[in-house]
């Protein structure tokens, strides 16, 4: 609708100054035409003067109709009592009246040849607002109009011409070439409009992919030292631990401790390859994913701190359920960080447990995680998964954020709650078939 506005308004302004232009130039040729006129009519009446100068008594009547055939009658001597310079006498004939004599002149025959050849609407010559002449329509509402005494001693006549427009003569192959020559004006405008809001969309793109990467590789590595101090912790452990068994000449028990020491070190170099991947943009490979497997291994990972809390772990997920689109290392650290909250938050409980369900839908896998502990409080069930909230004394708040972004990015979702018996409950909620977001 602006677009057209715009193209109306344009070749508007535009043809209207080439009417504009065109009808001046009618208006200049017709004044021309006009001053022309006016001339010839003043030279022809002047003519009247010599005559009546030059006719005497002895004039020849027939010869003189012959070359003069304006002329009807003529009379050598003035008027008595004395008329005034010019009468009018019937329609279209006058008296030229002078010390001479005085000459009865029909006006349109004396000037046929200028009326049949003249090209105006209307035109008309007077004497003192007595017409003497007049040819055409009235002329009252004509656009153009040109009024001018005749420069004749004895003849001041009164010459008035009017005139309209010729509208079929304007240009209107130049107007409709300057509607389409607006109209392509405005497509291309358009289309450089669309191309320069598309490139400057596209800048805007990458810059806010440029930000968002930056962003991201601040929370990948404060979520890195975040992930990465758990493992390095139980990595000294074991190493500690074996470093004293082996003084103590009980090598053989050292030896499940330094394996589990290397399966820490594999989930660290795991952690750090996942990280070198989101530097390089690299979208994590989706496979399939038995859960039941890596709870699993979380446990077995968390092994340590699950036996120093006397936590027991119960896992109800079915060996019967579908696997999971998603990637190992994102569903290990989901699980990692669950469970250890959980251990985490019944230190002070004297029979600590966590329990693991799964379900199967049609289209959903449901997976619940509950623990005996206190349970959140309102604040935590509500501000939970924000960056850096935390109820712990040397905690960085990122452990459950980083959980509900890797939860999202297999197009999941978390929640929440606190269970009937107290403790907290979160429910993940995940598709059977599914891209990474």
């Amino acid at each position: 609708m602006v677009k057209a506005l715009v193209w109306l308004m344009l070749t508007a302004l535009s043809g209207g100054g080439v009417v504009i232009y065109a009808l001046y130039q009618q208006y200049e040729e017709q004044s021309a035409e006009f001053r022309i006129l006016y001339r010839d009519i003043t030279v022809k009446l002047s003519q009247n003067d010599v005559i009546l100068a030059l006719l005497s008594n002895s004039s020849d009547p027939a010869v003189v109709q012959k070359k003069f055939p304006y002329i009807l009658r003529w009379q050598t001597k003035p008027h008595e009592p004395p008329r005034p310079d010019i009468n009018p006498a019937r329609a279209g004939t006058y008296w030229i009246n002078s010390p001479q004599g005085s000459l009865l002149i029909d006006l349109p025959t004396l000037l046929a040849d200028f009326v049949r050849s003249q090209k105006f609407r209307h035109l008309s010559l007077s004497w003192q607002g007595t017409p003497l002449l007049t040819q055409g329509a009235e002329g009252k509402g004509d656009w153009w109009r040109w009024e001018k005494e005749v420069a004749s001693p004895s003849q001041p006549l009164n010459l008035l011409v009017t005139n309209n427009p010729d509208w079929r003569s304007l240009p209107w192959f130049m107007l409709a070439l300057l509607g389409i020559f607006w109209a392509v004006v405005i497509y291309f405008y358009n289309q450089y409009q669309a191309t320069k809001r598309q490139r400057h969309i596209a800048d805007l793109r990458a810059h806010f992919s440029e930000l968002a990467r930056l962003n991201t590789m601040g929370e990948i590595a404060a979520g890195m030292v975040h992930e990465l101090n758990q493992p390095l912790t139980a990595v000294l452990s074991y190493s500690q631990t074996a470093q004293r068994l082996i003084k103590q000449q009980q090598a053989e028990k050292a030896e499940p401790l330094l394996d589990a020491a290397v399966m820490q070190t594999k989930r660290i170099s795991s952690l750090l390859l996942a990280f070198r991947e989101k530097l390089h943009s690299d979208e994590q490979t989706l496979q399939p994913v038995d859960l039941r497997q890596i709870w699993t291994r979380v446990v077995m990972l968390l092994g340590n701190e699950i036996e120093r809390g006397n936590v027991s772990v119960i896992n109800k997920i079915p060996e019967s359920l579908p696997s999971l689109m998603a990637s190992p290392l994102g569903i290990e650290q989901i699980f990692h960080n669950l469970l250890n909250n959980a251990i985490q938050a019944q230190q002070q409980t004297d029979k600590a447990w966590v329990t693991v369900s799964a379900s199967q839908t049609e289209s959903h896998i449901i997976l619940t995680v509950t623990d005996g502990g206190p349970g959140l409080s309102e604040q935590a069930l509500q501000q939970v998964f924000m960056p850096f909230f935390t109820t712990k004394k040397e905690g960085l708040g990122l452990g459950m954020a980083l959980t509900e972004t890797l939860v999202q990015r297999y197009n999941g979702s978390i929640q929440a709650d606190n269970s009937a018996t107290g403790g907290a409950c979160f429910t993940l909620i995940f598709p059977l078939i599914q891209s990474e977001a």
